[in-house]
C-alpha cells in the first residue's frame, strides 16, 4: 500500500515538473512573439516613413517635370507658329514668280493648308530663304499650270472655305502628282474607287463591282494611278460561276473608257490580263505573263506599275505571274493610266482595293476557294 501510494507521488511530482516547463516554454514563445511583434512595427514605421519621403519626393519630381513639359510645349507652339501661316487677319500679299508666270496669294490663303510645305515655306522661319528673282518677287521653280490651279483654289477658299478642289487636267495629272507629293497637300491626293458614271449595267456599290447582263462590261477608277511613285490596286473574286469558261480582266487604260469602248477588252492605249488567255492589248511591247491562268472565287489579282521602270506587274495571290512593257509611243500617249476592269458573265462580282501599298500588304486571299486555280497555275507553269 504504502508502495503503491509513493509511485503515486513520484508520478504527480513528474507531472508538475513537466507542466512547469511547459509553461515556461509557452511563456518564452509569448515573449519571442511579443518582440517580433515590436520589431514588426518599428520596422513598419520606419518603412512608412520611407514610403512617405518616396511619395513627397516623386509628387516634387512629377511636379518638376510637368513643368519642363510644360515649357517644352511652349516653345514648340511658338517654333509651330514660326514655321508657319497662322494668322487669318494678315494682308499681306505675296508676290510670286513660278517658273516665269507672275501670282498673287493673300498670305492669309495659306492657313487653308496648315501643314503643307507651302504653308512653312512662307513661315517666318523661312522666308527669308525663299529665293527672289530680279523685281524682288519670290521664285519659286514650280510648274506654274500646277502651282496656278493651287493658288486659284486658294484664293477661292478665301470666299467660300468649303470650295472643292479643282479638276486637273489630264496632261497636268503627273506634273501635279509630284508637285502635291512635294509640297505634302493632302487635298490634291486623292483617295480612288471605282467610277458611279460608268455607263455600263453592271452594279456597283461602293469598290464592288457586279455583272447582270452577258457581254463585256468594262468600268474603271474614278481617278488615274498616282504618277509620281510606284502604285498598286488589287481585285478579290467574290463570285465567278464558271471560272473555266467565264472571263475576268483587269489591267490599266490611258483615259476612260466611254461609248462602245466599255463593251469590249481591246480598247485603245489599254492593256489588261483576261483570265484564261492572258495579256491582251496592242500598247503592249513586251510580255512575260503566265497565260491561261483562270480566276477562282476568292482569289485575289494585283497590278503594280513602277514608275521608274514603267513596267506592269501582274500577282496572284500575292504571287507575281509576271510583267510586261509598253511601246515607247504608247508611253508617250499616255500619261496617265486609269485602273480598269471588265467582267463577262452574269453573276460574276469583284470587289476592287485601292488603298494598299503593294502585294505584301494584300488581304490574305480565302485559301481553301483558291486550292484550285493553285493547281492551275502549278500546271501551266510546267506547261
Amino acid at each position: 500500500m504504502e508502495s503503491s501510494q509513493l509511485r503515486i507521488t513520484e508520478n504527480e511530482a513528474l507531472i508538475e515538473s513537466s507542466f512547469r516547463r511547459l509553461i515556461a516554454a509557452i511563456e518564452a514563445e509569448r515573449e519571442k512573439m511579443r518582440s517580433t511583434w515590436t520589431q514588426i512595427d518599428e520596422e513598419q514605421q520606419v518603412t512608412g516613413d520611407d514610403l512617405a519621403r518616396l511619395k513627397l519626393d516623386t509628387e516634387e519630381w512629377c511636379r518638376a517635370e510637368r513643368v519642363k513639359i510644360e515649357n517644352e510645349w511652349k516653345r514648340l507652339d511658338r517654333l509651330r507658329e514660326r514655321m508657319s501661316v497662322f494668322s487669318p487677319s494678315s494682308r499681306e500679299v505675296l508676290q510670286i514668280n513660278c517658273s516665269g508666270a507672275i501670282f498673287q496669294l493673300p498670305k492669309r490663303a495659306l492657313c487653308f493648308i496648315e501643314g503643307s510645305f507651302l504653308n512653312h515655306m512662307f513661315s517666318d522661319a523661312y522666308i527669308q530663304s525663299v529665293p527672289r528673282d530680279a523685281q524682288g518677287r519670290y521664285f519659286l521653280d514650280f510648274n506654274p499650270e500646277c502651282f496656278g490651279i493651287i493658288v486659284d483654289w486658294l484664293t477661292k477658299l478665301e470666299e467660300n472655305p468649303h470650295a472643292s478642289v479643282p479638276k486637273v487636267p489630264e496632261q497636268q495629272k503627273l506634273n501635279m502628282d509630284m508637285l502635291a507629293e512635294a509640297l505634302s497637300l493632302r487635298q490634291f491626293v486623292f483617295g480612288n474607287c471605282l467610277r458611279t458614271n460608268h455607263g455600263t449595267s453592271l452594279k456597283v456599290r461602293g469598290n464592288t463591282a457586279e455583272a447582270t447582263h452577258m457581254g463585256w462590261q468594262i468600268i474603271s477608277a474614278e481617278h488615274p494611278l498616282k504618277m509620281s511613285g510606284n502604285s498598286f490596286f488589287e481585285i478579290r473574286i467574290l463570285s465567278n460561276p464558271d471560272p473555266n469558261t467565264d472571263r475576268i480582266a483587269v489591267g490599266l487604260c490611258g483615259h476612260v473608257p466611254t461609248g462602245a469602248e466599255v463593251h469590249t477588252i481591246r480598247i485603245k492605249d489599254a492593256f489588261v490580263y483576261n483570265s484564261n488567255v492572258g495579256i491582251v492589248g496592242d500598247v503592249v511591247e513586251a510580255n512575260n505573263c503566265q497565260e491561261r491562268i483562270k480566276f477562282v472565287e476568292g482569289m485575289t489579282i494585283g497590278v503594280r506599275h513602277d514608275i521608274q521602270t514603267r513596267l506592269t506587274h501582274f500577282f496572284v495571290n500575292r504571287s507575281s505571274i509576271g510583267s510586261c512593257s509598253l511601246t515607247p509611243d504608247a508611253l508617250e500617249r499616255m500619261p496617265v493610266m486609269y485602273p480598269v476592269f471588265g467582267l463577262h458573265a452574269v453573276g460574276q462580282k469583284i470587289e476592287a482595293d485601292f488603298s494598299l501599298s503593294g502585294p505584301l500588304a494584300s488581304r490574305k486571299p480565302d485559301a481553301e476557294k483558291v486550292v484550285e486555280a493553285m493547281g492551275g497555275l502549278e500546271g501551266h507553269a510546267s506547261d
